[in-house]
């Protein structure tokens, strides 16, 4: 049983991601989630994602994610290709995989190549963490590479790290396991 102390932390992490857009992101296409635990749907972090262009017309993804009241080490972090996290968290479907040639079922199939596929979130021995990434493999406005399509996105932490299937690409975990935490992506603009 989580504790009022964990709760309420949970609650701050979430507030201090929205409560202010970086300067340098001003006026770029962003998308926002608060994430809620799969089997308390209480709010234990928010995400961030706010698409720039680089020097060559990129669309480059910074991707914020803040977490409490997660057990202590890494978690694997990805975005799902469907919008939605109820009834369960595996309403999320499987990791995004966009393009020609995607290839996302079953999940270890193209890892770590997926375009959904971020890097590990740490969370310390307090039970808190972040993460900030850049990715160039998905999209928050539209186009080839958008998550927004007809049934949105969603950001799914799950419960154990991301080994990237390196090692032994069969292993049902490699790609962090069960689901822990999940929140529906939602462009802010």
């Amino acid at each position: 049983m989580k504790s009022v102390a964990q709760a309420l932390g949970g609650l701050l992490v979430a507030a201090a991601c929205f409560a202010a857009q970086p300067a340098w992101a001003q006026g770029f296409p962003e998308a926002r989630a608060t994430i809620n635990g799969c089997t308390t749907g209480t709010a234990l972090g928010s995400a961030t994602l706010i698409e720039t262009p680089s020097a060559e017309g990129i669309k480059n993804v910074t991707v914020m994610v803040s977490a409490a009241g997660l057990a202590p080490g890494k978690h694997a972090v990805h975005i799902h290709e469907v919008g939605a996290c109820t009834p369960t968290c595996a309403a999320a479907g499987s990791h995004v995989d966009l393009g020609p040639f995607g290839n996302n079922l079953p999940v270890t199939a193209n890892h770590p190549y997926h375009s959904g596929d971020l890097i590990n979130l740490q969370i310390g021995a307090n039970g808190t963490g972040s993460m900030t990434h850049v990715t160039s493999r998905i999209a928050v406005s539209a186009g080839n590479l958008s998550i927004f399509d007809a049934d949105g996105a969603s950001i799914v932490i799950h419960a154990l790290p991301d080994t990237y299937c390196a090692a032994n690409p069969g292993d049902p975990n490699c790609a962090g396991g069960g689901r822990t935490a999940c929140g529906v992506l939602r462009r802010v603009r």
